[in-house]
Parts: C-alpha cells; sequence; structure tokens
C-alpha cells in the first residue's frame, strides 16, 4: 500500500470527512507535490518528507502565486488538503528526532556557542526566553491562570523546527501556556484570533472540552504586537486542525 492510500485510510479514520472530499484530497496533494517540484518550490516529493521539512515545504508552497492563484480557483481546497496531510504526517513521525537533527547543525554551524546554547535552550523551555515569556505574562497560564511555573510552557507559536533562529529566541512567538493547553496548542486543536479569542478544533470533542474546561467563549489577553499577531496568522492557516467537509 503506497503512502497516498495510507493517508486516505487516516483521513476515513480520523476525519468526518465524505469519501468524494477524501478522493480529491488524495489527489490534490499529490497534484502539489508534482506541481510544486516541478517549479522548484521544493526539492524532493512531499511524501518523502518528515515533519518538519513538510512544515518549511508548507511555508513556501503558501506564499507561492501559482499555488495562491489555484487554491484561490479551487476554493481553497488545495490548502485544506495540505493541512489534512499534515496531520496525517504528525501521526506517523517523531518530531522530536527531527529537532534533534537540527539541533546538531545549529552546534556544527559557525555562530557563537552562547547563541547556540540560547537558541537550543528556547526549544526545552530554559534560559532567557523562558524567563522573558514567564515575565510578559506575570507567571501565569493565559488560559487557566495556573501560578506554578513548574506547570507552565514557553510554547512557540511558529514552531521552533520551522523558524529561523532570531524567530525561535523571539518573545512574541511565544505564549504562556499550562502542560495541557501547550500541548493543545501544539497540535493545531486550539488556537486564538487576534483579539484573543480561542477557537477549538472539532477534532478535540465536545466531552474533551467539557473535562478540560475550554470554550469558544474564552477570550485571553495575549499582550499582542504586531509581530505576535503576524506569528498566530501561521498558526491559524497552518496548524489549526479542522474537520473540512
Amino acid at each position: 500500500m503506497n503512502i497516498l492510500d495510507n493517508f486516505s485510510l487516516w483521513m476515513q479514520k480520523n476525519t468526518l470527512l465524505k469519501d468524494t472530499s477524501i478522493y480529491k484530497y488524495q489527489r490534490a496533494i499529490n497534484t502539489i507535490s508534482n506541481d510544486m517540484f516541478e517549479l522548484n518550490i521544493i526539492s524532493k516529493s512531499l511524501f518523502d518528507m518528515n515533519l518538519v521539512e513538510l512544515d518549511v515545504a508548507i511555508a513556501n508552497i503558501l506564499n507561492n502565486q501559482s499555488f495562491i492563484k489555484k487554491n484561490t480557483t479551487g476554493n481553497k481546497m488545495y490548502s485544506n488538503a495540505l493541512k489534512q496531510y499534515r496531520y496525517y504526517v504528525i501521526s506517523c513521525f517523531d518530531l522530536e528526532v527531527s529537532e534533534l537533527e537540527i539541533v546538531d547543525e545549529i552546534m556544527s554551524s559557525g555562530i557563537d556557542y552562547t547563541e547556540k546554547e540560547t537558541i537550543i535552550k528556547a526549544r526545552i523551555g530554559q534560559g532567557v526566553y523562558r524567563k522573558n515569556i514567564l515575565e510578559k505574562y506575570n507567571n501565569q497560564c493565559l488560559v487557566t491562570g495556573i501560578d506554578n511555573i513548574k506547570l507552565l510552557v514557553a510554547s512557540h507559536i511558529k514552531p521552533w523546527a520551522i523558524c529561523n533562529n532570531n524567530e525561535r529566541i523571539d518573545v512574541n512567538n511565544g505564549l504562556l501556556l499550562s502542560a495541557n493547553m501547550d500541548r493543545l496548542f501544539d497540535c493545531g486543536l486550539i488556537t486564538f484570533n487576534n483579539i484573543g479569542k480561542m477557537f477549538i478544533s472539532s477534532f478535540v470533542g465536545k466531552e474533551n472540552e467539557k473535562r478540560l474546561q475550554i470554550s469558544q467563549e474564552i477570550i485571553v489577553d495575549l499582550k499582542p504586537t504586531d509581530k505576535l499577531l503576524d506569528y498566530l496568522e501561521y498558526h491559524q492557516d497552518v496548524l489549526l486542525f479542522k474537520f473540512i467537509a
């Protein structure tokens, strides 16, 4: 069974998509991979990429004018197919392994050792980055109000793995969340709009929303800046996992 067949099976088991939509997304992701490869937007097939590589590819694809035109004509079918495929890949790959490879690249680069250490500590929740995020949000989770710092995570809005080194340590690219909220946010199961209103993926399920005590009525104080809202737009557009009919 090839990867496209596995992708279709995954959608059947994990989404509410109709069979016609599943077929369309299967064809769409294949078309995107072929078209973007021919245009040299990606250097290899989407089907040969790990999650980190795929996230970098998606960022480039979404900014490509040829793709934008095709996606607009197709009523966002192609960008929706990319979202579904990304979540399929999440279920298949170990992101931590991919990030360790990035850490190795950083450590072998020519930048100053102190800067290397700062960038890597930003990923594992230590150092200046975490301290700055804690200070910005007064040592409290945006959603739950939890103020035990051992239970709080300096969560990157745009994933650390696909950021450049400046974005990895940018305070504007961070929110302070409790561990369970961080996991939801990191997986694209919750996000926030520009005024801090929470949006919840239907993948969470209403019963789990009750257990987690979250709802789309929640509005948080993001302490927004223009740069933070730019990062958040990426999270909304690329990472939020929706059931798309």
